[in-house]
């Protein structure tokens, strides 16, 4: 839910989105380039036959999904997680939200191979109810088969690929020692995405609390 507070002083702060932005600006930039490209051939070739408008077209296409990658990337570039003694810290400008430790069954980090890289998420599973549609946490929300008993199917799931270490020591200097269950490897599907197809389910399945 959103909170009006702020971590600690001492909270580790990870400045999320301005990693991601850093991290995609090259494949952005270089989407915008083939629609650059594709403007060029318009204006440096007036007569283009069939195959030409097409390759136009594709240049096109990339230019602008580069375009809105950037915009996406530059507005979320002050999203920032944090961590301290309460809890884990999710900041999106001037809106938070906590999940707090004492309402964890368990955290820790999977991991796939994929291709000659990985992919790295943060899993933080609950004790308590998920509300779905919580208005800054829903995209984190995951339905999938728990790790071991105890641990409850709905979890909330964080990609951290290119900072998964400042996230593992993130994770082992402040949350309890008794809910760390360390780094897991997972099939390389495993990550999924957020379903808000249908009010009070994640996935299809209710949204109940852990059993």
């Amino acid at each position: 839910m959103i909170f009006d507070g702020r971590p600690a002083q001492d909270a580790t702060v990870l400045r999320y989105g301005l990693r991601r932005f850093l991290h995609g600006l090259v494949f952005d930039v270089a989407a915008i380039g083939f629609g650059v490209a594709g403007v060029w051939m318009v204006l440096g070739d007036g007569d283009l036959r069939v195959g030409g408008w097409t390759c136009v077209a594709v240049l096109l296409s990339g230019g602008a999904v580069g375009v809105v990658q950037v915009v996406l990337h530059w507005r979320a570039r002050r999203w920032v997680t944090a961590f301290d003694a309460t809890g884990f810290w999710w900041i999106r400008g001037e809106e938070a939200a906590v999940i707090r430790w004492d309402s964890l069954a368990g955290v820790g980090i999977y991991w796939a191979r994929r291709g000659n890289g990985s992919v790295h998420t943060v899993e933080l599973c609950p004790s308590r109810e998920i509300d779905r549609d919580d208005p800054l946490l829903w995209r984190f929300v995951r339905d999938t088969a728990p790790l071991r008993s105890g641990l409850p199917r709905l979890r909330y799931r964080v990609s951290v690929d290119e900072s998964h270490l400042a996230y593992e020591k993130a994770l082992r200097q402040w949350a309890p020692p008794e809910l760390w269950f360390g780094r897991k490897e997972q099939p390389s599907s495993y990550r999924g995405k957020p379903d808000r197809t249908t009010p009070g389910t994640v996935n299809g399945r209710p949204n109940e609390p852990t059993r």
